[in-house]
């Protein structure tokens, strides 16, 4: 394979917004039904780091553009000891952009996004189960689901699909609109808050269904409810309330890529154009069918790579593109948005190896202009909404599980760390 690699557009932005605040390293984890052992996890972890070529990679700066550089370097599964989604540090890390991380019965993947999306980072997980499993002398198949250790790695997998599917257009980005922004008081010891709530999928899913609705559109919708409502306090709500959903663009535009390939639409409402929960639910309802219709998540695609393909951006030293990168990320995207909401939807497993897992879960790092970020990821009928924050409030939880919970009679089961609570 190749000894390094371009970064893929999405790629671009996180280097030169991470920070403390902003780490860009999300994380996926799979609870099992027994404890885990650190040994066997390790062993399954050094069998499939092979099969996953992107994974095996060190952040390089070149003089225009930082590049991904092949990594040899061993790599050592650890002990989960921190907050999570905290900020990678590859010179601690050995050089890669990711970790596999255990606790308890849960283990953890997190990466730093310039690496992939999460439904590239799905794909490594869900292997790295399977062999975890057939270590332990468990009977699992991979009934065609599992990317296999011995497997030909395809070109395909490996591609920059944003330049595959770039046309020439004279989309325009949409006009500037300043997001609500979520207020409360940051923990004394900066740190993630994590808090989960795990929901029957077909008790939701029939909610939703009698509105005529997906449960994505009912999420949110309740996020946006649960803002507005929780944030009253803070004075008269004028901005809307915007919550930022990626989009998986590999079914639209079909590819095999395990790098990053997603758009973001953002869904805002003002609280003035509501009186019920059920007219905010049309309303996102409708913004959502429209905005993720494949001409415009097509208009995002060519917009993005229009800008990285500008000859002036292409010419300009990295460390000035840094900063110009930088301000646009605060001015077009933290700016626009409340919160964000990653959907990693049902994940599908073999039979055998489903049995082993009793939930899975995505965990989104909060951001200065968005203290409050959510995840939702669904397996085994078992649906967890997870919230990260770096606020001492918790209203806005609060009132989401509330309304499922009392409104709605749903019965959920709601866990999370201590991190606020013990540290400041």
């Amino acid at each position: 394979m190749l000894k390094w690699y371009k970064l893929d557009n999405a790629a671009k932005l996180f280097p030169s917004v991470s920070s403390k605040k902003n780490s860009s390293v999300y994380r996926l984890s799979a609870v099992l039904s027994e404890a885990v052992d650190g040994a066997v996890l390790q062993k399954a972890t050094n069998m499939v780091l092979p099969r996953f070529p992107i994974f095996t990679v060190k952040l390089r700066r070149g003089l225009f553009w930082n590049y991904l550089e092949k990594n040899d370097a061993a790599f050592f599964v650890k002990k989960e000891e921190i907050y999570p989604c905290f900020t990678m540090m590859p010179r601690r890390n050995s050089g890669y952009l990711f970790k596999v991380m255990y606790f308890k019965n849960r283990i953890s993947l997190e990466v730093f996004h310039a690496l992939t999306d999460g439904s590239g980072a799905m794909e490594f997980l869900k292997s790295l189960l399977y062999y975890y499993e057939k270590l332990l002398g468990n009977q699992v198949e991979d009934e065609g689901m599992i990317r296999l250790k011995d497997e030909t790695i395809s070109e395909s997998e490996i591609e920059d699909s944003f330049s595959r599917y770039y046309l020439e257009s004279n989309s325009k980005r949409a006009e500037f609109e300043k997001a609500y922004k979520i207020k409360g008081k940051q923990f004394e010891i900066y740190g993630n808050n994590v808090v989960s709530g795990v929901i029957k999928v077909d008790e939701i899913l029939a909610i939703a269904k009698a509105q005529g609705v997906t449960i994505t559109s009912y999420i949110i919708a309740l996020l946006i409810y649960s803002i507005g409502k929780s944030q009253k306090n803070s004075g008269k709500i004028k901005d809307p309330i915007v919550v930022a959903v990626p989009v998986n663009l590999r079914k639209p535009f079909p590819s095999e890529t395990l790098r990053n390939f997603f758009g973001v639409v953002n869904i805002g409402v003002k609280t003035s154009e509501y009186k019920t929960f059920e007219e905010l639910l049309s309303l996102v309802h409708k913004r959502l069918k429209t905005l993720t219709t494949k001409d415009n998540l097509q208009n995002f695609i060519s917009g993005n790579v229009k800008l990285e393909q500008n000859t002036a951006a292409r010419l300009v030293p990295l460390f000035i593109k840094h900063k110009f990168v930088s301000l646009g990320f605060n001015f077009y995207g933290e700016k626009r948005k409340t919160l964000t909401l990653t959907n990693m939807g049902n994940v599908t497993l073999p039979k055998k190896l489903g049995e082993k897992i009793e939930s899975m879960g995505v965990t989104l790092y909060p951001t200065k202009r968005s203290p409050i970020n959510c995840g939702m990821c669904s397996v085994n009928g078992k649906l967890v909404v997870t919230f990260a924050r770096t606020l001492k409030e918790s209203d806005i939880m609060e009132c989401f599980f509330s309304f499922l919970a009392k409104e709605k009679d749903l019965d959920i089961e709601v866990y999370g760390n201590d991190w606020g609570h013990s540290n400041g």
